[in-house]
């Protein structure tokens, strides 16, 4: 299998087919969604439990009570998410092919031999992460994640704490750079490795090597898919914010209980709908960055022709 460099200004027309990607099928890509998003936050809970059942009722809690459950969701969080993107994928690749599609078909990547290659690949994202952690504190010292905990602390529990930073200029310069390079491949392996494994059905190795290859050869177009993605986030983010707002306070006249479900609703929606264009952009950059058997000239002209 070869990568295939592609314009950068096919970020752009990544994206417009992602705002498109349900229209064929729109009960199982948006269902397959919401199931998403209802999974994560179970396994989110189980992996915070034990350590809730130990507060007794407090409301603070210490560094290390802080550590052991950001420690546990990010673990567990990191292994099952892609397993579930391998499954949304799925869902968006059998509407887009024209092939049924159900909402529970989010769960068929946890049978059929893919859910050990994908939890490998979340294993490979936490010792990506451990690596990063580790670098930085080699740059910023020992003291910087204790005092990063102490900010999280003081947070929580409603105190405005700054967020501790390097004396020096560069060296701050220099963490923030590493970070933006971690982020980037961190999420750019993550979402195209995990079409690689599921419907390309390449091995984890295989898929790894593929996936750095793309991010590096086509790093213009995923910066500027990137850049779409966040800034219509951020503006779209206030737009519904807004309407949210506007809308519950109105049915809070009603029922205080229904201006919290409209909004829960509202903001459901919404992260629903995010989380189908974010893949849906990873799907229709998988279709375009890698040579596969089987294809036509067809496949990646059509995605420029696809109207937002």
């Amino acid at each position: 299998m070869n990568v295939l460099k592609v314009p950068v200004s096919r970020g752009l027309d990544w994206m417009k087919a992602a705002v498109n990607v349900g229209v064929r099928n729109p009960r199982a890509v948006f269902g397959a969604a919401a199931l998403f998003l209802a999974t994560l936050y179970l396994f989110a809970v189980l992996a915070v439990l034990p350590v809730a059942a130990r507060l007794e009722g407090r409301t603070d809690m210490t560094l290390r009570e802080i550590a052991t459950t950001a420690i546990s969701l990010f673990v567990v969080v990191t292994l099952v998410l892609p397993v579930l993107l391998a499954g949304l994928i799925g869902v968006m690749h059998a509407a887009e092919e024209g092939r049924p599609a159900r909402a529970r078909d989010l769960f068929s990547a946890f049978g059929h031999g893919h859910a050990r290659p994908l939890m490998a690949l979340g294993l490979v994202q936490i010792v990506f992460n451990l690596a990063c952690a580790t670098l930085i504190v080699v740059l910023a010292g020992p003291d910087y994640w204790a005092e990063s905990m102490k900010a999280a602390q003081g947070a929580m529990s409603g105190h405005v704490i700054v967020p501790p930073n390097p004396e020096h200029p560069a060296l701050l310069f220099v963490l923030q750079l590493v970070q933006f390079v971690f982020n980037y491949f961190s999420a750019a392996l993550m979402l195209l490795c995990v079409p690689l494994i599921m419907l390309t059905r390449v091995s984890l190795v295989e898929s790894l090597k593929l996936g750095f290859r793309a991010s590096i050869v086509n790093l213009g177009a995923n910066l500027l898919a990137s850049l779409i993605f966040i800034v219509g986030f951020v503006v779209a983010g206030l737009f519904i914010g807004l309407i949210a707002t506007v809308v519950a306070g109105i049915a809070a006249l009603v029922n205080p209980a229904l201006g919290v479900a409209v909004t829960l609703l509202v903001l459901g929606a919404f992260s629903v709908t995010v989380l189908v264009v974010l893949v849906a952009g990873s799907y229709y950059a998988w279709r375009d960055m890698f040579e596969r058997a089987g294809d036509d000239d067809t496949v990646r002209p059509a995605l420029v022709q696809i109207e937002a």
